[in-house]
């Protein structure tokens, strides 16, 4: 079982059964509806179980003094009902809605939205916010960049205290890109075993590797960021997003990933059974060895296959007499000997 593993489900998504694989799509879309349809559409026919978008105001997420700022999110806004009938072609297309709130009433909207709570790294210390979503009892996805293992805790605290036990915990780097020397993605599985939760990762490196190589240090949720084209330069999200074809391949890789890993069980698999008998040893003649001889263990040796007396039981032979002629290089079976 994965490590923090409490058998969480977003949707109809086992997070124990399947990596959990989310476009984000976040602003992507720059404000356009007709885009975000589109990435939505993308999203699921490159097979991700769900889309992320976020959901704000420039007027609470940034002081009004920060002008440029300001206009950059006011740019990047959806409506309340944009957000809604968004929610609904994911639904048509049969993929998971979430998005991110960055304020308390974007969460009133999204409650009756989305299936679970995405929470950025940025507002990991947003006390107020965490309560609220926490309040709601849906699962939370915390991204944890910029964090320590202080602030992690007292924010597993705040949900906790609402009653809300059903946290992810996302490895994120808040660097844009993210440097591949920098992405640490053995923090996926520190974060399992210090806190007892589920642990995945948000990824801001280029390329799809460092996704792949996290569903194989046990990442149960991977966030990734999508676009149609990443060479659009009014957004810096862009270029280290996934394209349609990078999203597709993500995947693909991940699936075969979660192939590969098996179930841990210290057994032999289905197709190794087959190669037991021609594979393992047996108890063979080093020399002929003619009827009557009293068995010693410079007569034998050990060969392929392992359809005689097994090696395990070579001391039980020594000083027994052979019943008739055992050839050189030949197995031995317990009718050669007395």
């Amino acid at each position: 079982m994965p490590y923090g593993s409490m058998c969480m489900r977003i949707g109809n998504r086992d997070l124990d059964t399947a990596v959990f694989i989310i476009a984000e799509i976040g602003a992507n879309h720059e404000g356009n509806f007709d885009d975000a349809v589109r990435l939505i559409r993308a999203a699921k026919e490159a097979g991700a179980d769900a889309v992320k978008f976020q959901t704000y105001r420039a007027d609470r997420i940034v002081a009004w003094t920060e002008t440029q700022r300001f206009q950059h999110f006011r740019r990047l806004e959806l409506t309340d009902d944009e957000f809604r009938r968004l929610a609904a072609i994911a639904e048509q297309e049969d993929i998971i809605f979430l998005s991110t709130p960055f304020d308390l009433q974007s969460a009133d909207l999204l409650d009756s939205l989305v299936p679970a709570f995405k929470i950025a790294s940025g507002d990991l210390t947003y006390h107020p916010l965490l309560r609220h979503v926490a309040s709601k009892g849906k699962p939370v996805l915390l991204s944890t960049g910029m964090a320590d293992e202080e602030e992690i805790e007292s924010a597993l605290r705040v949900i906790e205290n609402e009653g809300n036990r059903e946290v992810v915990l996302l490895h994120c780097v808040s660097s844009y890109p993210t440097p591949p020397e920098e992405a640490n993605l053995r923090a996926i599985k520190s974060l399992a075993e210090r806190f007892g939760r589920p642990s995945g990762y948000s990824d801001h490196t280029l390329g799809i590797l460092a996704c792949v190589a996290s569903a194989a240090l046990g990442a149960r949720v991977i966030e990734k960021h999508f676009t149609l084209d990443k060479t659009r330069a009014t957004f810096r999200d862009h270029q280290l997003s996934a394209d349609p074809d990078d999203l597709k391949a993500l995947v693909t890789q991940v699936r075969e990933v979660e192939k590969i890993l098996g179930n841990g069980a210290l057994a032999p698999g289905k197709t190794e059974e087959g190669n037991v008998s021609s594979m393992r040893r047996s108890i063979a003649a080093l020399v002929n060895i003619p009827a009557g001889t009293v068995l010693d263990r410079g007569m034998l040796t050990f060969l392929r296959p392992g359809t005689g007396i097994a090696t395990e039981k070579i001391d039980r032979i020594i000083g027994i007499r052979a019943r008739r002629d055992i050839p050189q290089g030949s197995l031995l079976s317990w009718d050669d000997i007395e």
